[in-house]
């Protein structure tokens, strides 16, 4: 089970190279790209990383104008994390190879087999 999610892992990487994007920080420009007004800390637990890690990712992501941090509306002295419209339209050309990828690399099952496989999942989280 662990070397099929490596070698799954090591394909999504290797296509996210040519945009000069890893993988984490695709996830966090795709989170981003479907959700809005969420902190660092929240979008820290949604991805399943440190508070640390998230600081660090935010950090790389803005200083290259893909994300910036926004006084949030809820008069805390936090900032909510957004695209830039140079991230929005990166993750928007990025996304349509990477679904690709995974629907290629989730070809070999049947639709009853994927279904079971999303239950399996699940129930070992």
């Amino acid at each position: 089970m662990i070397r099929t999610f490596w070698t799954l892992q090591s394909k999504v990487e290797d296509s996210l190279k040519k945009h000069k994007l890893t993988l984490a920080q695709f996830d966090l420009l795709a989170m981003l790209l479907g959700l809005e007004d969420l902190n660092q800390q929240e979008l820290a637990k949604k991805l399943a990383v440190t508070k640390g890690n998230m600081v660090g990712l935010v950090n790389r992501l803005s200083r290259r104008g893909f994300v910036k941090r926004v006084p949030s509306r809820t008069g805390r002295r936090a900032n909510v994390i957004r695209l830039t419209a140079t991230g929005r339209k990166l993750v928007t050309a990025v996304l349509p190879d990477h679904l690709r990828l995974v629907s290629s690399m989730m070809s070999p099952l049947g639709v009853d087999e994927l279904q079971q496989l999303r239950g399996l999942l699940k129930h070992i989280e």
